[in-house]
C-alpha cells in the first residue's frame, strides 16, 4: 500500500516521543510543535535508522520544509504513522 503524500495539516496528526528540550525525560509532541532543534534531530534520526541519505537545514525549518523532509522519507519507502482523523490529542484520552 503505497502512502499518500503529507500535507501541512498533517503535522498536526504525526506524535514524536523526543527528549525534552528543557531538561531531561522525553515529551510527546506532534510534528507541528516540535523546536527546530527537535525536529532537526528526529528527522536526521528517522532517515538514519532507514538508510535514507538526508541533509538536514541549521536554522529555522518551516511547516513546508517539514512537509518536503517526510514526503523524502515517504517516497523511500519509510512509513509515516498518523493518528486517525477525529481523534482526540493523548492528553484528552
Amino acid at each position: 500500500m503505497v502512502q499518500p503524500p503529507i500535507t501541512i495539516e498533517d503535522l498536526d496528526r504525526i506524535y514524536v516521543v523526543i527528549p525534552n528540550d528543557q531538561g531531561t525525560g522525553t515529551i510527546n509532541i506532534t510534528v507541528r510543535q516540535m523546536s527546530d532543534r527537535q525536529f532537526r534531530w528526529w528527522i536526521k534520526a528517522k532517515a538514519d535508522h532507514h538508510g535514507v541519505p538526508m541533509l538536514v537545514p541549521m536554522g529555522r525549518i518551516g511547516y513546508e520544509t517539514r512537509v518536503r523532509m517526510l514526503n523524502r522519507l515517504v517516497r523511500a519507502g519509510v512509513r509515516i504513522y498518523m493518528v486517525p482523523l477525529g481523534t482526540p490529542p493523548p492528553e484528552e484520552m
